[in-house]
């Protein structure tokens, strides 16, 4: 996931299939902001 753990991590229980989910969905926050952060940019610049 994006260089925050290796897959093994998840199967030998460093992290659970909730962290999984966690991490999903922060990434997907995280992709939204920056989506909006670079809309926000393109309307300034008009």
């Amino acid at each position: 996931m994006a260089g925050m753990w290796q897959q093994h991590e998840v199967w030998d229980g460093t992290y659970t299939l909730d962290d999984l989910a966690n991490a999903h969905e922060m990434l997907a926050v995280k992709a939204e902001n920056e989506r909006r952060a670079n809309e926000a940019g393109r309307e300034e610049r008009q």
